[in-house]
């Protein structure tokens, strides 16, 4: 059976940055193991000096340690729970770097708590060869969540190093590295910012042609819908250029719409920032395609991710993290109610009533890579199926929580198989599992940690790749279940 394992240097750090004065301050907390934390510190350090930006300042972390590893006895700390202590220490935002290791590979994780939000505004995971330049790798996340000039994400060559064993914890999604594939080729759209961009492609835009939006620097926009009337087929591209770039979104709406006849493809070294009490969605996909690379993010925003009212969203890369709300709201990541499919990726850290992670609703919903994990809801923490269907043929749901049913996956009505990957549940990993539990920690039985279909049809254990699963409508099940 495949496993999880959590490796050091926790990596938990925390890097809480000051920004009262002209030049911030950072106060670096290391987690974990303290064989390796003094390098580790000194590392992150230097890189702050190096930015002429950032000053760092000596904090006692012993308080802040111990407030810690006493809420990882019940299981992952919540971005709330981070934003607590960042709220202790002066700080807006806390940055933290983990470390986990699925399946023999190395993740590295980092991303940006917001103190008052209590939400990850942006979030970046990789993965890390067994031996990588982990130094490297964590001075480009934090260096581009900063906007320093940091250049390209490093190259990770594996050496021979050992890797180390760390305590308990949060789980750093499975994620792809960022694509290899060509650029994207068509006509660059002119404009000195975006928002001069987006208004020259509704002059200009015209049928069976590919449009790159390039952005060279952090922007904020009023919500946008891509609709070209009379024109037919056409692909619009965005991406960033010299680092990461953040794109705020800074009145409420959605801040792309897609419609009928339009491909949007959200490319590479883009994140797409909400806001808190914005109830409307990053990407809404109302009849139109999207299409999400490596090496993007969607994050802090208090409606969700992608909602897909018609139409379709393919994701093969890139980060869905920190969105959506508990109240009243279905799919914090994902609500899909047309046709979604998951190659790749991660979706983690999002809450909603139902559904934290995907919400599907008389929508198909296909996941053959990618991990969705950390997300909760009231049902179905990682996934929530509403009279569609969701078929798994690889991947992994780890992680999730639900308070009533379902912390895995839970479906109402509708069809659910799955062929391949990996669903945890809390009967066989009481650490990394899906888990039902009230949010007093509480642990509930006959719930369904990692599936809830019915009464009687519930998986419990993980469900590894080998471990086939059916339910369809009229109580027609079949395979590998706890009853």
């Amino acid at each position: 059976m495949r496993t999880i394992t959590k490796i050091t240097l926790a990596i938990g750090i925390f890097c809480l940055f000051a920004f009262a004065q002209t030049k911030p301050k950072a106060a670096v907390y290391i987690m974990g193991n303290p064989e390796g934390r003094d390098a580790l510190k000194m590392a992150v350090n230097n890189f702050l000096i190096k930015s002429q930006k950032y000053q760092m300042i000596a904090v006692d972390a012993i308080d802040v340690v111990a407030k810690e590893q006493k809420r990882q006895k019940s299981g992952s700390v919540s971005d709330g729970d981070i934003a607590l202590l960042g709220k202790d220490a002066g700080a807006e935002y806390v940055c933290v770097v983990e470390r986990t290791e699925f399946d023999g590979i190395s993740y590295v994780a980092t991303r940006m708590v917001s103190v008052q939000s209590k939400v990850a505004e942006l979030a970046d995971m990789t993965e890390l060869p067994r031996g990588g330049k982990i130094i490297e790798l964590i001075e480009w996340q934090i260096g581009s969540m900063l906007g320093m000039p940091v250049g390209p994400r490093p190259k990770v060559a594996a050496t021979a190093q050992p890797m180390v064993p760390a305590q308990p914890g949060y789980v750093a999604p499975q994620v792809q590295t960022q694509s290899t594939a060509p650029a994207i080729q068509g006509t660059m759209v002119p404009g000195s910012s975006l928002a001069e961009k987006l208004a020259w492609l509704q002059r200009s835009a015209d049928s069976h042609n590919t449009y790159i939006l390039e952005v060279n620097a952090d922007e904020s926009i009023v919500p946008h819908t891509f609709e070209y009337r009379g024109a037919i087929n056409i692909t619009i591209a965005l991406r960033g250029v010299g680092g990461n770039r953040i794109i705020r979104l800074k009145s409420h709406g959605n801040m792309f719409t897609v419609r009928q006849n339009v491909t949007f493809i959200l490319d590479n070294n883009i994140t797409l920032q909400g806001h808190n009490g914005n109830t409307g969605n990053m990407v809404q996909i109302e009849g139109g395609t999207l299409k999400m690379n490596a090496g993007v993010t969607i994050t802090g925003n208090n409606g969700g991710g992608v909602y897909v009212s018609s139409g379709i969203f393919e994701m093969s890369g890139g980060t869905i993290s920190g969105n959506g709300n508990t109240k009243d709201f279905n799919g914090g990541g994902v609500d899909n109610r047309g046709t979604f499919t998951m190659s790749g990726g991660t979706i983690s850290g999002n809450s909603a009533s139902n559904g934290g992670g995907v919400y599907t609703s008389r929508g198909t919903f296909t996941m053959s890579g990618g991990t969705i994990s950390g997300n909760n809801s009231t049902k179905g923490g990682g996934v929530y199926i509403h009279y569609g269907t969701f078929a798994m043929r690889g991947g992994n749901i780890i992680g999730n929580t639900a308070v009533n049913y379902g912390g895995g996956v839970y479906r109402q009505e509708g069809t659910f198989t799955k062929t391949g990957g990996t669903i945890t549940g809390y009967n066989s990993d009481l650490t990394n599992g899906n888990v039902v539990k009230d949010e007093g920690g509480n642990v509930f039985s006959r719930k369904g940690h990692a599936v809830y279909v019915a009464d009687d049809v519930r998986k419990e254990t993980t469900a590894g790749p080998g471990a086939n699963l059916l339910k369809e409508p009229f109580r027609t099940e079949s395979g590998a279940w706890d009853k």
